[in-house]
């Protein structure tokens, strides 16, 4: 079939014409809209003073061109707190503190009146606690771990500051790792929203990582007698002990047992049969686990 593009040529023109009457008859048409959790923006907080409770959001009503409503965005509410104080403060909202295009109306915002509370300001110093994350590699602990600086100052509503406050560092993983030591700059923060640090802040935050302590048994330690008063004589039954030390390995196996020297203290006793607890001083950098037995019994004469 031939195509004729100039038949009915009249009647496709009349139907053109309708159409874009139709288009600028709806695209011109005023309508109104409500705009629903329209953010509010709070400004002129006065000084010393800090908002601790507000509405985020209200719903704004506007009017105009179909074209301008369908493309509205960036529609806001600016509240100024200047003349507000301490405690519970009721803001009027105008419609002339919406922030719109030009060729859009405000009809009505909801509600008409929002509660800001606002509260004293202050500052406290409070100790910085790192955040460290994970285990060590096997066969590995944290010895210790230091924070530089210690302390940093926040500020925020006096009724949020408490003696258990605390600041914290960002994450610090250690997982798998094996020492000696492990060195990391990260941010400082609170966890408190109402709260931030009077300056922004870093920390060098050093993980000590050392292997495991390890146990070593020293057996018949002889048991020295100590304080014994002049003239007399003591035996202690038991005569020998297991002394058991926890350390570092190298430390461990460095120790020579003729040096592990166990005692009891005879001060002040007489005559008799005395139960007495046996002490050992260990090696610089151990430590005693056990003694076995703990005591023993003493015979004076």
């Amino acid at each position: 079939m031939a195509w004729h593009p100039f038949r009915n040529f009249g009647l496709k023109v009349a139907a053109l014409g309708l159409g874009s009457l139709l288009w600028f008859t709806v695209t011109g048409e005023r309508v109104e809209r409500k705009v629903t959790r329209v953010p509010i923006y709070y400004r002129n907080v006065p000084p010393s003073l800090e908002i601790t409770d507000q509405p985020d959001s209200v719903d704004v009503s506007v009017r105009g061109r179909y074209t301008d409503i369908s493309r509205l965005q960036d529609i806001a509410v600016t509240a100024d707190l200047g003349a507000s104080g301490p405690g519970a403060n009721v803001l009027p909202l105008r419609v002339d503190q919406v922030t719109v295009p030009r060729y859009v109306e405000v009809v009505q915002i909801d509600p008409g009146t929002v509660t800001v509370w606002l509260e004293r300001s202050d500052a406290m110093s409070v100790p910085v606690r790192p955040n460290v994350d994970g285990e060590p590699a096997p066969g590995f602990r944290v010895k210790e771990v230091l924070v530089e600086p210690a302390r940093v100052t926040i500020v925020g509503p006096q009724s949020r500051l408490k003696p258990t406050t605390v600041a914290v560092t960002e994450r610090i993983s250690i997982e798998g790792r094996s020492g000696p030591t492990f060195e990391q700059v990260v941010t400082v923060g609170v966890g408190d929203a109402q709260l931030r640090l009077q300056e922004p802040m870093t920390a060098r935050v050093t993980v000590v990582i050392e292997p495991e302590p390890l146990e070593r048994a020293f057996d018949d330690r002889p048991i020295g007698l100590g304080n014994l008063a002049a003239g007399r004589e003591a035996v202690a039954d038991p005569a020998t002990v297991t002394v058991v030390l926890h350390g570092q390995p190298g430390a461990l196996e460095a120790v020579d047992p003729e040096r592990i020297l166990a005692h009891v203290d005879l001060a002040g006793l007489g005559l008799g049969v005395h139960t007495l607890e046996v002490r050992v001083n260990p090696p610089p950098g151990l430590e005693v686990a056990a003694i076995a037995p703990a005591t023993v019994t003493v015979r004076i004469r």
